[in-house]
């Protein structure tokens, strides 16, 4: 069985109208349902994953059952059902009010659900909005007006999820290569995450930006998708490699070994400034590392003098004084901004590189050991979580921010969590409400 295919037995067919008929009734059993994957890549060969038997409803066997497993089989078994239920149909209506001076049109729209369909085993969040009862070119009285300014938002960076769902609209990859992809991206710097989302730093603005105008061939989506087709087919034996390999490679080769020499690496990740070196008076440059830009002396490698830039290549402030002082050399230590947030450096860098974390403390105690403060710490792909302050001797950690509160229902601490609202952290707890306002 595969996730990414979605064909279902003749026997699971029939088995599903049987008991969908027995449990809802002749309406709802309207015949077997087959669908066909939108993706060119799916393994139509394997069947999708589905209950073994229809009868063994997630109700019956949920005393058999850890939370966790209830809940997986709950969603396999509700998914499958839903598929061969048909589609709900729900009346929609609307509305469109005229000014009396025929200067403004303002519309109410409303909708309900008249047949609930496959919503009858997987009911999702369609919301009913009841309009009154009107008749054509009926008076209306205006009660209030409420003024809304919306403004245009970009589209979000893509999460994980996304980016699959984009990889197989364009047919690139295969459902075992996204995962290792997206960690790959991941691990050599061209992505960071933040807030789930995957975020492109300097590195990969300007590989990408290489690539495009030096290879554009090879880095259209169209060609990535046409040569993994052309691999199937030779995989399955309907072309020879020899013609299609060579197809590609005699040109990429040609190409590759003409911007050898027309492009140069030192052009592109080093730029001349007017800043000089504190150090030794030598000219700095603003130099391309794996974190973005920084400055460094032109004097390198006998002089090691390097300067933080902002994100948008403008020079960082000074690091900041602090009453700290470094537990290796004892010189006083600096305020500093890194990758992963403000941290204490030691000033005799680089000589000593004694270093220490600057908390970012919630004020909520660590429930596992009772000493120690949770407080905010990013993890090396840029994400942000909770621990405590105790580390190494414990360990506890959350990934959402707490609130200090604890679930009425388990006694666990209560995390903020999306759209406003706030949960329990315990993942077997399904205790859920909104956020309390300030």
């Amino acid at each position: 069985m595969r996730t990414d295919s979605v064909n279902l037995s003749q026997k699971f067919l029939g088995e599903a109208q049987a008991y969908i008929k027995s449990a809802f009734g002749e309406r709802y059993a309207t015949g077997p349902r087959a669908f066909q994957t939108k993706s060119k890549l799916a393994q139509e060969a394997h069947e999708a994953i589905r209950p073994t038997d229809v009868g063994r409803t997630p109700e019956s066997i949920k005393a058999h059952l850890d939370a966790n497993q209830f809940k997986l089989y709950d969603l396999v078994w509700r998914r499958a059902v839903a598929s061969q239920l048909p589609p709900a149909e729900i009346n929609a209506t609307g509305v469109d009010i005229i000014t009396s001076n025929k200067t403004y049109t303002f519309r109410a729209t409303g909708s309900s659900i008249t047949f609930d369909g496959y919503l009858k085993v997987y009911p999702e969040s369609i919301n009913e909005t009841i309009l009154p009862k009107l008749a054509a070119d009926e008076t209306v009285t205006a009660q209030s007006l409420t003024p809304n300014q919306h403004f245009t938002i970009p589209p979000a960076r893509y999460s994980e999820a996304g980016l699959v769902k984009t990889l197989e609209a364009y047919g690139i990859g295969r459902p075992s290569t996204y995962a290792p992809t997206i960690a790959t991206v991941i691990d050599r710097g061209y992505v960071i995450k933040e807030e789930r989302r995957l975020k492109p730093t300097e590195l990969a603005m300007l590989v990408n930006d290489v690539l495009v105008e030096h290879f554009p061939v090879i880095v259209d989506y169209k060609f990535t998708a046409q040569m993994e087709a052309e691999l199937d087919a030779i995989a399955s034996g309907e072309k020879e490699w020899s013609p299609v390999i060579g197809e590609f490679y005699s040109p990429f080769k040609e190409n590759l070994e003409r911007k050898h020499v027309e492009v140069s690496k030192k052009d592109l990740t080093e730029q001349a400034t007017e800043e000089i070196c504190d150090k030794c008076g030598k000219p700095m440059i603003i130099k391309l590392g794996r974190f973005g830009k920084f400055l460094a002396c032109t004097g390198y490698p006998d002089c090691k003098n390097t300067k933080p830039l902002n994100g948008d290549g403008t020079k960082a402030a000074e690091p900041e004084p602090t009453n700290e002082v470094c537990d290796k050399c004892g010189k006083p230590m600096v305020r500093k901004h890194g990758r992963y947030g403000p941290f204490l450096g030691c000033s005799g860098y680089p000589e000593c590189k004694g270093i220490k974390r600057i908390e970012n403390k919630t004020g909520v105690a660590c429930p596992e050991c009772q000493q120690g403060e949770l407080v905010e710490r990013r993890s090396k792909f840029g994400r942000s979580f909770y621990s405590c302050n105790r580390y190494p001797d414990c360990k506890f950690a959350l990934w959402s921010k707490p609130t200090g509160e604890k679930c009425p229902d388990c006694g666990s601490l209560i995390v903020l969590a999306k759209e406003g609202k706030t949960r329990c952290s315990k993942k077997d707890c399904g205790w859920e409400s909104e956020a309390k306002s300030d």
